[in-house]
């Protein structure tokens, strides 16, 4: 079997893991990335290590084998040695490291691996391991048993050692008064050195060095990329910061960390600190404070030692003094570098452009950088409602205070009230950084890929040039995020009057009107998106469908079909029970209208929202409940109540369920229209509808999670028209959501025990 990976089932499971010999186990799942991308490696070490039998789990096909064995993550890959676990890790290994690892599994020792399994068993007790000074105490937060002198004060003083569960030594260190002070070390299960350094007063100071081991061991060495040709890594802090970080290979060459090849030689020009970012390919020379952030002066230079950038840094945000190249960077040919102020990351007060002489083409005044939460709670976020001429006066009144972000955001603003968007034009070429088309376009890009979520860094990244549009786009999806729809809409019309030609941009707009409940709208956007984007089109058109759905009575659309055995004949439930339930699903969709009603202005048309249910409530609304019950050996938790602060989108698909639900409640006992059952008359396909809830439920959670049967194109059953197998993956889960609550329905109606179709435990498969 060597050279081929072994697939386990239940019949060769023990026969392959429990034989003499190596046998290295990869658990893995279809739906998994990278398991995907790991099993390629996997097979290819098959062939280079014969003597070791590999093999595959599906965890998913043979729980029953994975279970037992806690994995919490996949892929996980399990070493065995004559029977015995030897070895575990998660995550993809790369090949290199998966090489390393399968080449120290021959010098295992079983016998040692089962004395130490036998001493973590007794740390589970609460009784000392074998090696372990009597006593030690254990410290659950650190997972260490430890030893040693205190002073007169009970504070540690003096020597103290400390073991692993299994009774390894793991630490060693000199105490004074409960302070670090002096030479300390670290050791690997095997007893060899892993770490040590000296600390000055509870601080690390001096060199703090790392030892790789041949053995296996749970110290760290080679995470984040650093090469298994890396033996040795030394780390020189000044009283809790680092300043130099050093790898170095078995024959004590320096190297780089994460390829183990000969460091290259540092520029003579360079001080000395000064280390290659390989990730940049590039020189720096960082300084951190105790924490690791970057704090003082910070600069990088090129591989040829050409210097690219220098900033001040206080605590790991930019503060104070920023100069960097910037060639072919703006729009005048001239400028070469740029330079200014930074408050906590962001550019303030006068900037200036240089040409290469290092003389002035261009000054600007950037104003002020307003913090995170000022900005977010400003008035120019504000979802309600303001003239043109209101943001214009805002815009006034925050550029004569030097807040030119929220001056420029509300003139924005203005000009998708007014449809006018030359005052936004020219805000931006009176305020911002002239930057090139592309350099202004990939800035943008990259602050909206790394902080689209934050409202400070996009306002900064449109000070420094970044492209108005984008950054208008980011922000409407950010306030339609946050339920602010209708400054969404603002936003995104100010960029699409910067850039008409953008058709993608009609997407974000039918989202945004989606959560206005605007869908008549969003149907002509899908209409214009089809020339361009048709895919894309369908998304948004299936998606209006599914939060703006016909609300008739849906059993009478298709018939039931199901493929499970074992279906119910006829409600469980008496006719009193079910009546009440019909009612708390009236109130609840009532409820649910009211709420949408109110959030339009009176006599405003809103063809979409659910019928006028009164008639089935008769003296008015029942009381919804929310209570705990024993059921069996566990508590249950009832919640019919509502939130009725939610945003549109989502208090449609509440509806959404619930109206499937109740109109299925309504068909199961014989009604085909919208009126309370005066009697029980289940119809003959009963037991096909009830299944046929949990079937659609079992299909759109298989094709969320896995892409199971019903993700291949064309087939599945129908949503809104589109074959499951041909719904977009973001779609799926309301069928799902529609379906779970029909399933709660029908699981209560079928069983007698059950007081409520919204208990928790009618919502798990």
């Amino acid at each position: 079997m060597a050279g081929a990976p072994v697939e386990l089932t239940p019949d060769n499971y023990e026969e392959i893991t429990q034989r003499g010999g190596v046998c290295v186990v990869d658990f893995w799942a279809p739906w998994c990335a990278p398991c995907r991308a790991f099993a390629p490696i996997f097979e290819a070490a098959a062939s280079r290590f014969p003597d070791i039998t590999f093999a595959k789990l599906d965890t998913e096909a043979h729980e029953s084998l994975s279970e037992p064995l806690d994995i919490e993550s996949i892929p996980t890959l399990i070493a065995f040695k004559d029977g015995v676990e030897v070895h575990r890790v998660s995550g993809a290994l790369p090949a290199a490291a998966l090489d390393a690892l399968l080449g120290k599994l021959e010098a295992v020792d079983v016998e040692v691996l089962k004395r130490r399994a036998a001493n973590r068993k007794r740390t589970e007790a609460g009784t000392l391991p074998a090696g372990v000074p009597k006593g030690a105490t254990w410290d659950a937060g650190e997972a260490e048993w430890s030893f040693g002198p205190t002073d007169p004060k009970g504070r540690q003083h003096g020597t103290w050692k400390f073991w692993r569960a299994d009774g390894t030594l793991c630490n060693e260190c000199i105490m004074k008064h409960g302070t670090p002070q002096g030479v300390f070390k670290r050791f690997h299960e095997s007893g060899e050195v892993s770490q040590e350094g000296t600390f000055d007063k509870g601080q690390l100071h001096g060199p703090r060095t790392w030892f790789a081991s041949e053995h296996f061991t749970t110290e760290r060495m080679h995470e984040n990329g650093v090469s298994e040709k890396v033996k040795k890594t030394v780390m020189l802090y000044d009283q809790g910061e680092v300043r130099q970080v050093m790898h170095f290979d078995s024959t004590g060459q320096r190297v780089v960390p994460t390829t183990g090849e000969p460091y290259p030689t540092r520029p003579a020009h360079l001080p000395e600190g000064a280390e290659l970012r390989e990730d940049l390919d590039q020189w720096a020379l960082v300084s951190l404070n105790a924490d690791g952030e970057r704090h003082g002066l910070v600069r990088f230079w090129d591989r040829h030692g050409l210097l690219l950038w220098e900033a001040e840094y206080e605590n790991g945000y930019r503060q104070g003094f920023y100069h960097s190249r910037a060639a072919d960077t703006y729009a005048d040919f001239r400028v070469h570098f740029e330079e200014g102020q930074a408050q906590t990351d962001f550019a303030v007060g006068e900037w200036s452009l240089l040409d290469a002489q290092r003389q002035v083409v261009l000054t600007r005044d950037l104003g002020l950088a307003p913090d995170e939460k000022t900005l977010e709670r400003s008035e120019v976020f504000s979802n309600l409602a303001r003239s043109a001429e209101g943001w214009r006066e805002f815009a006034r009144k925050a550029r004569a205070e030097k807040r030119y972000r929220e001056a420029l955001l509300a003139t924005a603003r203005a000009c998708a009230t007014s449809m006018d968007v030359q005052p936004l034009v020219e805000g931006l070429e009176q305020l911002t950084l002239p930057r090139t088309k592309p350099s202004a376009h990939a800035l943008a890009v990259s602050v909206v890929e790394e902080a689209g979520q934050l409202w400070a860094p996009m306002a900064d990244c449109l000070m420094r040039g970044g492209e108005a549009s984008t950054l208008l786009r980011a922000y409407a999806v950010l306030l339609d995020q946050t339920a602010r729809p209708r400054a969404a809409l603002d936003f995104l019309h100010a960029a699409m009057l910067l850039t008409p030609e953008r058709k993608p941009y009609l997407f974000t707009r039918g989202l945004i009107l989606l959560n206005l409940g605007l869908a008549d709208q969003v149907r002509q956007d899908a209409e214009h998106l089809a020339t361009v984007e048709p895919d894309t089109a369908r998304f948004l058109g299936t998606y209006a469908r599914a939060l703006f759905p016909k609300f008739d009575f849906w059993p009478a659309q298709e018939a039931p079909r199901c493929t499970y055995d074992g279906l119910p004949d006829a409600p469980q439930q008496p006719l009193e029970s079910v009546q009440q339930v019909v009612r708390k699903y009236a109130t609840r969709l009532q409820a649910m209208r009211a709420e949408l009603l109110q959030r339009f202005k009176p006599g405003a048309p809103v063809s979409w929202l659910p019928p006028d249910l009164s008639a089935l409530l008769g003296a008015g609304p029942v009381k919804l409940e929310q209570f705990e019950m024993e059921f069996g050996d566990d508590t249950v938790e009832i919640d019919e109540t509502l939130d009725l602060s939610q945003g549109l989108a989502d208090l449609t698909l509440v509806i959404r369920g619930d109206w499937s639900a109740l109109t299925w409640l309504l068909w199961a006992c014989g009604e085909k229209t919208l009126r309370m059952p005066t009697r029980l008359a289940p119809p003959a396909d009963f037991g096909q509808g009830a299944g046929q809830a949990s079937q659609r439920l079992w299909q759109s959670r298989d094709r969320r999670i896995r892409g199971g049967d019903g993700s291949k194109p064309g087939e599945g059953f129908q949503f809104e028209g589109v074959p499951l197998g041909d719904l977009h993956p973001n779609l799926v889960t309301i069928a799902e959501r529609q379906y779970a609550e029909t399933q709660a329905m029908f699981y209560w109606l079928n069983d007698s025990d059950h007081v409520s179709p919204w208990q928790s435990n009618l919502r798990g498969s």
